[in-house]
């Protein structure tokens, strides 16, 4: 459903649908295995008969091709940027994978360093309008606003942590930045800027202990733009992926964080699955081998096959094997 301002019944900017299936796997932890889980989770997908494109967004050192036994690309989407190729299909590189291309960031730290806010958007742009079946951004760590907003243009947003506490806060602590950078993306276009501010400065005093209570008090104050603002931030789905887990109680975690999200923040959100601690995930970086060809027999194939297999789903048939 496409949903129109209270006021002047204009569209409200921000719905529109990318060419592919966006899926961003993002956390607020550095280690946790965003790109051991991404890259994996491309070849999967790949693998099913999907067209794909694994992006690497960690502008601070992007090292996905590592994961996949490539080179570092001739090309990158910083040449894009920078106008030296016309479009991103020229940086995006054929892997071993059949249907899996990556596309890169410069390895020049202060290339890096320098993505202006224009840049971004150029970026976003492109992303969104590029044909594949499924476009897997693997992001950097952290609650950048850069990082913040390539999660938001996804589809599904993958949330990816490990059982330890300070893992979870910072997951968290992502999850919450995520959450009110959407608010902000929408609140002027609703009309709700002066009710959101009021509301965040006195916190206590309006009862907002969670960020769902926000929203909460937003439709009793304004109950149609309220409303209205609650079904655009139901399409922020968290999907927990729990890495690393070593013991039942572990694995069982994550429904708990789960529960917890549904609660905290009044959104969808699915516990997508856990993969066990093996020595197999640091043996292929290692040996700069995936998953896939190196340990077909691992527990850890099994467990990214099946989250590959739930985010593939509703598209299965899509698929041209």
């Amino acid at each position: 459903m496409i949903i129109k301002g209270p006021k002047d019944g204009k569209i409200i900017r921000g719905q529109a649908q990318p060419n592919s299936i966006l899926i961003a796997v993002g956390g607020g932890k550095g280690g946790v295995g965003k790109s051991f889980i991404s890259s994996n989770l491309s070849i999967f997908l790949a693998n099913m008969g999907f067209n794909t494109l694994l992006v690497d967004l960690d502008l601070g050192a992007p090292n996905l091709h590592t994961y996949l036994g490539e080179q570092h690309p001739p090309s990158t989407y910083h040449d894009f940027l920078k106008g030296k190729i016309e479009t991103l299909d020229e940086a995006a590189i054929s892997t071993q994978f059949p249907k899996l291309r990556l596309l890169s960031g410069a390895n020049d730290h202060s290339e890096l360093a320098n993505i202006s806010t224009l840049e971004q958007s150029r970026l976003m742009s492109a992303l969104f309008n590029t044909n594949s079946d499924f476009t897997v951004l693997d992001l950097s760590a952290g609650t950048h606003t850069s990082t913040l907003d390539f999660f938001l243009m996804a589809q599904r947003h993958l949330v990816v942590m490990t059982p330890e506490p300070t893992s979870i806060e910072n997951a968290y602590r992502f999850m919450k930045a995520a959450y009110y950078r959407k608010i902000k993306r929408f609140e002027m276009q609703l009309g709700l800027k002066e009710t959101v501010d009021a509301l965040m400065q006195n916190q206590s005093e309006n009862g907002i202990k969670f960020p769902s209570d926000l929203i909460k008090k937003l439709v009793e104050q304004d109950e149609l733009r309220g409303r209205q603002l609650k079904q655009l931030m139901n399409g922020l789905d968290f999907n927990i992926v729990l890495n690393q887990t070593r013991s039942l109680k572990e694995v069982q975690l994550g429904y708990s964080i789960e529960s917890v999200c549904r609660r905290y923040f009044g959104l969808p959100t699915d516990y997508l699955g856990h993969l066990e601690y093996d020595n197999a995930a640091w043996h292929c970086v290692r040996k700069r081998r995936p998953l896939l060809l190196e340990y077909p027999q691992s527990p850890l194939y099994n467990s990214v096959l099946s989250i590959a297999r739930d985010l593939a789903s509703p598209h299965i048939k899509k698929a041209v094997v």
